[in-house]
């Protein structure tokens, strides 16, 4: 089983992804699942951002505890692999963001996103702050870890609000998928 959460998940208010609509005009919704350990030997599928898992997780066994990591992994070499256009989007609150970019380091199992082009899946959202992940390939995508996803958005904070308290952007990676941080409804 995982260990505590340096912060608070259940302080989180989040609201349903499938009310959400998508990111980008014309691109799809997916209601992403995440395998999650949910007690030792329990493996429960469950559904939509990291917050609202985390609170069925803890609907399940009141004692589910998740790893949060604070560090980004080598984000060097993740600037070689990517492309950020800051701006476009309403803006969301930087702390916000950086709380779901710790939650999502902590997240266990490789993410799954639908088939694309244009399917995106809100992985975060608090306080009317998210983080999508989308798909534009046209077959499934799996990434090795939420880690992927996390340096994805991080990478989109220092690029487009080194300084600020607000950000938006979008980060293009290598493998047909990018990460949008925008101000949403949750």
């Amino acid at each position: 089983m995982r260990a505590s959460l340096t912060l608070l998940l259940s302080a989180v208010t989040a609201t349903g992804v499938l009310g959400a609509e998508a990111p980008i005009p014309g691109y799809g919704v997916e209601v992403l699942q995440w395998d999650i350990e949910v007690a030792v030997g329990r493996t429960e599928v469950l559904n939509g951002t990291v917050q609202e898992v985390y609170a069925q997780a803890l609907q399940i066994n009141p004692k589910f505890t998740l790893t949060i990591a604070a560090e980004a992994r080598d984000v060097h070499q993740k600037q070689k692999r990517s492309s950020v256009q800051c701006g476009n989007w309403p803006l969301a609150d930087k702390g916000r963001i950086q709380q779901g970019i710790n939650y999502l380091r902590g997240a266990p199992a490789a993410p799954r996103n639908g088939p694309g082009p244009g399917n995106c899946g809100r992985v975060s959202c608090s306080y009317n702050s998210a983080i999508w992940w989308c798909n534009d390939n046209t077959t499934p995508k799996t990434l090795d870890s939420w880690n992927w996803v996390a340096d994805s958005a991080q990478h989109i904070v220092n690029t487009c609000a080194p300084a600020a308290g607000s950000v938006s952007g979008q980060n293009f990676e290598s493998g047909n998928w990018n990460t949008i941080v925008r101000g949403d409804s949750c």
